[in-house]
């Protein structure tokens, strides 16, 4: 009988480990909620459970409430972490300017064009709050209604027109123009409406960054201006900035020519010397 005993004691055992177990893996609280172990309040992403007003819990067939909302918390740092953190964000923005990300002065993209550490930090400090990293000291925090002034990016024959979005309260979309050194009058090339340009319309909260870019453009100086309308129609202008094209480093004309002749030739002169004629034997 004791063999049997002992083994009747180990199955219950065994029954008793098996319930703890699962028992263990999730059990739901007095409020609702589905609590996991090691959940605590400290996670950076929490579910949040909405209660609806008293009486309207059946409101529609999905009850006409979001059943759980994804609350993200931003990163609290200290001034002395944040300042790390944003040189390191600036050595990552400032890789961008450079061939290969390897920081040289004799390698950069666009050679005489030195870099703009005031454009880097910008960058360095709209990353960081994308990513949940604010400013202890309010930084970096976009001032008001206003929009931020354009900036202008020439790579190569190609100029980027970017700026940072104020609050959207009234407005509805952007319009970029151009206009070349001599012209009267200033030519659209890039707008919101009809959905030319998607991303031109205005964001729905503030700090957004707006790009848009201009190619293949012709030596010269040109004055860029971005518009935005208002729900009443009514425009306002952003900002002008100019910009001059270089001509693209190349051979002269009349060098390219002469090479272009001197090829002609040598390959005439070995074609015919190379021509074996015609034999009257």
């Amino acid at each position: 009988m004791a063999p049997r005993r002992r083994a009747t004691i180990g199955v219950q055992l065994l029954a008793l480990l098996l319930g703890l177990r699962l028992l263990s893996v999730a059990f739901v609280s007095s409020s609702g909620n589905l609590v996991r172990p090691g959940q605590g309040a400290t996670t950076a992403l929490n579910a949040v459970q909405l209660q609806p007003p008293e009486g309207e819990e059946d409101k529609g067939e999905d009850g006409g409430f979001m059943k759980f909302l994804k609350v993200e918390q931003d990163i609290e740092l200290s001034p002395e972490e944040y300042n790390i953190a944003l040189e390191q964000e600036m050595d990552a923005q400032r890789k961008k300017y450079y061939i290969g990300g390897k920081i040289d002065p004799k390698n950069l993209v666009v050679p005489w064009k030195p870099v703009d550490e005031k454009a880097v930090r910008k960058d360095a400090v709209r990353q960081l709050r994308k990513n949940g990293i604010k400013d202890p000291a309010g930084g970096d925090v976009p001032e008001g209604e206003e929009d931020s002034e354009i900036e202008l990016l020439l790579l190569n024959d190609d100029v980027q027109i970017s700026w940072i979005g104020g609050s959207p309260g009234k407005k509805v979309g952007y319009i970029v123009e151009r206009k070349k050194k001599g012209d009267a009058n200033f030519v659209e090339i890039g707008t919101y409406d009809n959905m030319r340009n998607p991303q031109l319309l205005v964001k729905q909260f503030t700090g957004h960054e707006y790009f848009f870019k201009d190619e293949l453009l012709a030596p010269g100086s040109y004055t860029y201006r971005v518009l935005c309308r208002v729900r009443s129609g009514d425009l306002s202008v952003v900002d002008q900035k100019d910009v001059v094209v270089e001509e693209m480093a190349g051979l002269d004309n009349k060098v390219a020519f002469g090479f272009l002749g001197v090829a002609v030739l040598i390959s005439a002169i070995y074609g015919f010397s190379s021509d074996p004629g015609v034999s009257y034997d």
